[in-house]
């Protein structure tokens, strides 16, 4: 899509915060043949609690972003997490049963857990409890016995941390919450130092011609101030040698982006490592929940805002061809209650292409 500044000027009066007008590459004949696509929802996560329809999942919205999958004919659709409001069997087998349109249409779907899939306030159950019920209602996920991909060498991982290939391309899905019952509250969970070993090796395969990294939590947020490095609300550089491996292992390896949710709002931004030698591109993919959070300081000087937008509904479509990739960000305007009659505009819409490992 090209995007003029009259474009960009409306979608400001809209409430897209532009700090800058970032360029759109044209995209142009004979570059812009679609050999196939894939899709990105955010967190689905529903305020009615384990009451029925929902049982805290946003099944209306859910359904209007499936047809929008099947409209545009995608292999598979990934989910970053947020899945449902509290880590009940109901609601994991509810989000699963909406996906039905997706099997009956061929289409994969990769789910990755969030903060609100791993624990349950309202009759608190143990982690080991809650990874259950999610692995009843998403069963032989890629790095399961059987299945193919890969999971980190680690206690209780399989199927939860994953990587698997499609096509020319690679999808590592990072899971940093509770996973084993070590005797505490909340249960332990794999750090990302944990996983460096195994993200090295999965992206350093010679298997793909891309690779996109995901995770629930941002690397910067926007509103929360938690990232997938640290729970540590106050202080966002915690863990700066993890930060930097982990920010450098994505670019030696030629990963220009790392979509996350968390945030419930679409915000596109440059991040350098803390100590400054490397950088990639984060995408917060959106909201298609109830809620909608505000950009809160402190904002760190190693990111660059590229675009956002808030209080909207949305969700990403990446076309892939043999060059490269186009990441397009659909959004709507929120609805009222339950009824949903969404008008789906393309909102943000940039190229990469590919770059080879070093």
């Amino acid at each position: 899509m090209k995007t003029t500044r009259r474009d960009f000027l409306r979608l400001t009066s809209l409430g897209l915060t532009l700090p800058f007008i970032p360029a759109v590459p044209a995209i142009h004949a004979g570059e812009s043949k679609v050999e196939w696509c894939f899709g990105v929802i955010p967190d689905t996560q529903w305020k009615t609690n384990m009451e029925a329809p929902f049982y805290g999942t946003a099944i209306h919205i859910i359904d209007a972003i499936n047809d929008e999958m099947i409209r545009h004919k995608v292999d598979f659709v990934l989910e970053v997490g947020d899945l449902v409001e509290e880590a009940f069997t109901e609601a994991f087998q509810t989000r699963a049963q909406h996906n039905k349109i997706l099997h009956d249409a061929g289409i994969k779907f990769y789910p990755l857990r969030g903060n609100h899939d791993s624990r349950n306030s309202i009759t608190p159950v143990c982690c080991g409890a809650a990874v259950a019920h999610y692995r009843s209602a998403f069963p032989n996920l890629p790095g399961t016995r059987g299945s193919n991909g890969s999971s980190p060498d680690l206690p209780n991982a399989a199927g939860m941390t994953y990587s698997f290939t499609h096509k020319n391309g690679k999808f590592l899905l990072l899971d940093t919450f509770s996973l084993i019952d070590d005797g505490s509250e909340d249960g332990k969970a794999y750090k990302i130092s944990d996983y460096q070993s195994w993200i090295d090796t999965e992206l350093s395969q010679n298997d793909h011609q891309f690779a996109l990294v995901f995770a629930h939590k941002d690397l910067l947020g926007q509103n929360h101030k938690d990232n997938v490095f640290s729970d540590d609300k106050s202080n966002q550089n915690s863990f700066p040698e993890t930060q930097n491996a982990f920010i450098a292992g994505l670019q030696k390896n030629g990963v220009g982006n790392f979509i996350c949710g968390h945030d419930h709002m679409y915000h596109r931004s440059q991040i350098k490592s803390p100590d400054g030698n490397s950088e990639v591109q984060q995408i917060i993919c959106g909201s298609a929940a109830h809620k909608f959070y505000q950009p809160e300081p402190p904002f760190l000087a190693r990111e660059t805002s590229l675009i956002k937008e808030l209080n909207r509904i949305g969700f990403l479509i990446v076309h892939v061809n043999s060059k490269g990739f186009r990441i397009d960000y659909y959004s709507t305007e929120p609805f009222g209650q339950e009824k949903f009659s969404p008008k789906w505009e393309i909102r943000d819409s940039f190229n990469n292409s590919f770059r080879c490992n070093t």
